[in-house]
């Protein structure tokens, strides 16, 4: 028996299936093509993003380094010179101990911007989320800084606040630096500070206002680089609260930043997502 021979329409049904066939596999093809294609511009830009972190990582940490030293030798260049002069023969009872003050003077201070960089250092280190009324936190740093609001003549208003997962000690911290800041920073009236806080969408936004001479545009970021002060060494401190304030906040995935014209006060928000 003879096979039966296709007919023209049979086989040009087939040569269409074949070619669809082919069609949709090269639209696979090219579409598995442009995945790979996006795949690997992602992690480019994945290795430039960190390859540019890690250099901006590299500057601030040699910036840091460099003024950590600078304003360590300070302190240990007045211990060493009035160590010296205790060497001097003669002295009188009053002068020694004067220089014995200077000395004792310099370590505090050396101690005090040890200590300030080991906090700093820790600052934001693996926070322990929990649920945490901001509240607590606020009213904790108040507690703390009652001595200095009480000098001041300071008030600190806080409107109702909301609950966040965030580490409550680390918290805390930013606060106390926060209206630490705005007492220290104070104008010719009693600090005022004002508190409050705003939901959207993403999270929450809290704002710590005070009543002080404001910073200047200019100076928005630079505030927040360790050891800058704006204020030279007039007012006291190691220029680190602020970095301190950055880290943690960073730490919960949040960022914060600085609103004042330079003229009027002050607004300090930083931002805490869900």
């Amino acid at each position: 028996m003879s096979t039966p021979t296709p007919s023209k329409q049979a086989l040009e049904s087939a040569a269409d299936d074949r070619l669809s066939q082919l069609l949709a596999e090269n639209t696979k093809m090219g579409e598995r093509l442009e995945a790979e294609i996006g795949l690997r511009k992602k992690l480019e830009q994945e290795l430039e993003q960190a390859a540019g972190a890690k250099q901006a990582a590299k500057e601030e940490l040699q910036a840091f380094i460099y003024a950590a030293s600078h304003d360590l030798k300070e302190p240990l260049r007045a211990i060493s010179s009035y160590t010296q002069l205790l060497q001097r023969p003669g002295l009188s009872g009053s002068e020694t101990e004067e220089y014995y003050r200077f000395i004792m003077d310099g370590v505090s201070a050396a101690n005090t911007l040890i200590e300030q960089l080991l906090r700093l250092s820790r600052a934001g280190a693996s926070p322990r989320r929990t649920t945490v009324d901001l509240t607590v936190p606020v009213r904790t740093a108040i507690f703390k800084l009652q001595e200095l609001l009480k000098r001041a003549g300071g008030t600190v208003n806080v409107q109702e606040l909301p609950a966040v997962s965030a580490d409550e000690a680390q918290v805390t911290q930013v606060f106390e630096n926060l209206i630490d800041n705005g007492v220290k920073y104070r104008g010719s009236d009693a600090p005022v500070i004002e508190i409050w806080a705003e939901e959207s969408d993403e999270g929450h936004t809290v704002s710590v206002r005070d009543n002080g001479p404001g910073i200047e545009p200019t100076y928005h970021n630079q505030i927040f680089v360790p050891f800058k002060r704006l204020h030279g060494r007039t007012i006291p401190g190691a220029g680190l609260g602020l970095s301190m304030c950055r880290k943690i906040i960073e730490a919960h995935d949040g960022r914060i930043w600085v609103e004042s014209d330079g003229k009027n006060g002050s607004v300090f928000r930083f931002f805490l997502p869900y």
